[in-house]
């Protein structure tokens, strides 16, 4: 069904505008400094304000557009949710790898016909370079593997 507006686009941007909104009311706890000399809130107070900008981008042009109404699709939203909360409850107790395999496992059910192979090599990078960023660049102390006790 065709509207007299692009509500896709429209709901975009008040998403976009809402998430600067939250990012600059959380960067008004920090001190903001000066350009020359920044402070902690100074920072996501830019970002903040850059993301409502582009959300006004995105919006002002869909009010003046025809479009379709969009249709939820509740399948990719309910299998990303549920790897976003597997991975939270195992990476403590089993460690980043097998929270990560868990989280592209249950990712790849939102869109039907994923491929096992891929799906496991893409397990396996995705991993990798988590171990490589978070534990050994970044020195968090996450373990790669950890078994229960």
């Amino acid at each position: 069904m065709r509207g007299l507006k692009d509500y896709t686009d429209i709901m975009g941007g008040l998403l976009l505008m809402a998430a600067g909104t939250w990012f600059m009311l959380h960067a008004m706890e920090y001190s903001m400094g000066t350009l020359r000399r920044m402070g902690p809130g100074y920072f996501p107070m830019m970002i903040g304000g850059l993301v409502i900008l582009f959300g006004v981008l995105v919006l002002i042009p869909a009010m003046l557009r025809a479009g379709d109404m969009p249709k939820p699709e509740w399948r990719p939203f309910v299998t990303i949710c549920a790897s976003v909360l597997a991975f939270a409850l195992t990476v403590e107790r089993f460690g980043l790898v097998p929270a990560t395999f868990a989280l592209t496992i249950l990712a790849a059910f939102a869109e039907p016909g994923f491929r096992p192979l891929r799906l496991v090599l893409l397990g396996l990078g995705l991993s990798g370079i988590g171990v490589l960023v978070f534990t050994q660049g970044l020195g968090i102390p996450i373990p790669a593997f950890r078994w229960p006790d």
